[in-house]
């Protein structure tokens, strides 16, 4: 996971919960990355300074996003693999 600076390393990931959605269910998900999940409820977060934890989120022809709610219920970071 990363910000748009480009000066910022991405951060590794430990997955988990891989999350398989339908592409309805991952479309209004990707739309609105504030709502609260039940499944993102608790998880994520800083393992330690170099790994972080995340939700896998993937959907049939849709690209893999991974989720760190940082024990939120919402997508408050999300990124793609890089």
């Amino acid at each position: 996971m990363s910000n748009n600076d480009p000066d910022k390393t991405p951060s590794n990931v430990s997955i988990e919960l891989h999350q398989t959605l339908s592409t309805a269910e991952y479309d209004r998900f990707a739309a609105n990355f504030y709502q609260d999940y039940d499944w993102l409820k608790g998880r994520g977060g800083y393992i330690n300074n170099e790994l972080r934890s995340a939700v896998e989120v993937s959907a049939p022809d849709r690209i893999t996003l991974y989720v760190d709610p940082s024990g939120s219920a919402y997508g408050r970071y999300v990124g793609i693999a890089v």
